[in-house]
C-alpha cells in the first residue's frame, strides 16, 4: 500500500513537471522530469506484483524465570529464505515498564539469499507474567515501490517474580491450629517449649518430664506439659485497590511485603493461601510446598491496581475465603471505614495482623522535600493513625511500615513487643 501511494505521487508529480514545462515552453523543467519517470518506469517494471518475503526470526532469552530487579539478555535471530531483501527493519515491541540497559530492541540490514542476522539487547524487567509474541518487520526494495509490513510469530514466555525480605522473629496465634507440626503456638499442651502446665502422671510418661515440685507439695506424681506448636492456616490478603494506593509505585511495597510474608510462612511450615482484593478477584487456595510457593509468587506478580463498584470497601470481602478461627494478614495503605471490616473480623474469631505501607513515607521518598509535601504526609499519618489506634485497642496486631526502610527489622521489633 505504501509503495502504490509513492508511486501515485510520483506520477502526480512527473504529471505536473511535464505539463508545466510544456505549457511555460521552459526546458529546464522538461529536463527534471526525466529522472523522476526513469525512477518511476524501473521501479513499477522492477517491483513484482505479489510478493511477501521468507523470512524466520528465532527469540531466545537468558532466562524464563527472574527475579524482580535482575537483568535479561534478549537475542533475536532473522533469517532470509528467499530472494535478495535490500532493506529489512526489524522492531521487537518491549513491554511497558521494562528498562533498556544496553543496545537496542530495533535494527535495519540487507540480506542476501541464506543470510541472517542476530539482534540482541539487555532489559531489567518489571515484575509481572509475560508472553512475547510477535516481531514487527518491514522489507523494502532498492527503489522503495514495493513494501511489505507485518509481524512474524516468535513466542517466548516470562515470569518476573517479586522480591521478598528474609523475616524472622515473627510468631502468629490463631485460635484454630492443625495437626501438622509448626510454629503457632497451639492450646492444648504436650511436647514443646513454652510451660504449658500439669497433668497426673500415667505409665509410659518420660521421667524427665515428671513435676518433682508437685510430687513434693502434693505426694501425687504430675509430669510437665509444654505448649505444643504446630501448623496453621494463613490467608494473605493484598489490597489492590486504586483508590487505596494513588501511585503504583507504592502498591511495589505491598508486593513485597507479601512475598517476604509467603517465603517467611511457608518456611515455617503454614498451609498459605493468597486473596488479591481490589478490580476483581484472584485467589489461591492455603497450600504447601515448593509448587505452591511459586503459584501464589506468579499471583503476586501480576498484582496490578484497579477499579471496581463491587470492590470499593473491604465490607465486600468474602469471608468463605478464611477458614474458621486461621490467621488473616492483610497488607492495605487502608481507606476509613476498613477498620470496621477489620474490627468485625477479629470478634468473630480471626486473628488478624494489618501491614500497613505508609503513603506518607512513600511521599517523603519520591518527592521532592517542600513545606506542603511534608505537611500533606503528616495530614495522612494523622489521619491514618487514628485508624490504627482503634484496630490496636480492639485486639488487632498492626505494622506501620515506613517504606524508606526495610520490612524485617520493623516485623521483628513488633513481634518482641507482642510477645
Amino acid at each position: 500500500m505504501e509503495g502504490r501511494r509513492k508511486a501515485l505521487w510520483e506520477l502526480v508529480l512527473l504529471v505536473l513537471l511535464l505539463g508545466t514545462g510544456l505549457f511555460l515552453r521552459r526546458r529546464e523543467l522538461v529536463l527534471l522530469a526525466i529522472p523522476l519517470a526513469v525512477h518511476l518506469v524501473a521501479g513499477l517494471a522492477l517491483a513484482p506484483p505479489q510478493w511477501r518475503p521468507r523470512l524466520e526470526v528465532t527469540r531466545v532469552l537468558s532466562a524464563t524465570r527472574l527475579v524482580e530487579g535482575e537483568e535479561l539478555q534478549v537475542s533475536l535471530t532473522v533469517e532470509n529464505r528467499g530472494r535478495l531483501l535490500e532493506l529489512v527493519s526489524v522492531v521487537d515491541p518491549v513491554p511497558r515498564g521494562w528498562q533498556l540497559l544496553e543496545g537496542e530492541p530495533k535494527a535495519v540490514r540487507r540480506l542476501q539469499p541464506g543470510e541472517g542476522f542476530t539482534l540482541s539487547y539487555r532489559v531489567r524487567p518489571r515484575r509481572g507474567l509475560y508472553r512475547l509474541e510477535r516481531v514487527r518487520l518491514e522489507v523494502r526494495d532498492l527503489l522503495g515501490f514495493t513494501v511489505w509490513q507485518g509481524e512474524l510469530s516468535c513466542p517466548a514466555e516470562l515470569a518476573v517474580l517479586p522480591l521478598g525480605e528474609q523475616l524472622r522473629g515473627l510468631t502468629i496465634r490463631p485460635p484454630r491450629t492443625l495437626v501438622a507440626a509448626g510454629t503457632a503456638p497451639a492450646r492444648t499442651g504436650g511436647a514443646g517449649v513454652e510451660f504449658f502446665g500439669t497433668r497426673e502422671y500415667l505409665p509410659g510418661d518420660e521421667v524427665r518430664r515428671i513435676n518433682w515440685k508437685a510430687l513434693a507439695r502434693r505426694d501425687r506424681l504430675a509430669v510437665n506439659l509444654y505448649q505444643e506448636e504446630r501448623a496453621a492456616e494463613v490467608m494473605l490478603v493484598l489490597d489492590v485497590r486504586a483508590s487505596a494506593y494513588w501511585d503504583e509505585r507504592l502498591l511495589d511495597y505491598g508486593v513485597r511485603a507479601a512475598a517476604s510474608l509467603v517465603y517467611f510462612l511457608l518456611q515455617e511450615g503454614h498451609r498459605v493461601g493468597l486473596l488479591l482484593y481490589g478490580r476483581h478477584l484472584a485467589w489461591e487456595l492455603p497450600g504447601l510446598g515448593r509448587r505452591h510457593r511459586e503459584r501464589l509468587l506468579r499471583l503476586l506478580a501480576q498484582a496490578r491496581l484497579g477499579t471496581s463498584a463491587v470492590f470499593t470497601q473491604l465490607t465486600y470481602l468474602p469471608t468463605r475465603f478464611f477458614p474458621a478461627g486461621s490467621q488473616i494478614v492483610l497488607v492495605s495503605p487502608l481507606l476509613p471505614g476498613d477498620e470496621e471490616w477489620i474490627g468485625r473480623a477479629h470478634a468473630r474469631g480471626y486473628a488478624v495482623l494489618v501491614v500497613v505501607p505508609d503513603p506518607g513515607s512513600f511521599y517523603r521518598l519520591t518527592v521532592l522535600p517542600r513545606p506542603e509535601v511534608d505537611l500533606a504526609a503528616r495530614l495522612l499519618s494523622l489521619e491514618r493513625r487514628v485508624m490504627l489506634r482503634r484496630l490496636l485497642r480492639a485486639g488487632v496486631r498492626v505494622v506501620e511500615w515506613d517504606v524508606r526502610a526495610p520490612l524485617a527489622p520493623r516485623l521483628a521489633a513488633a513481634a518482641t513487643r507482642w510477645r
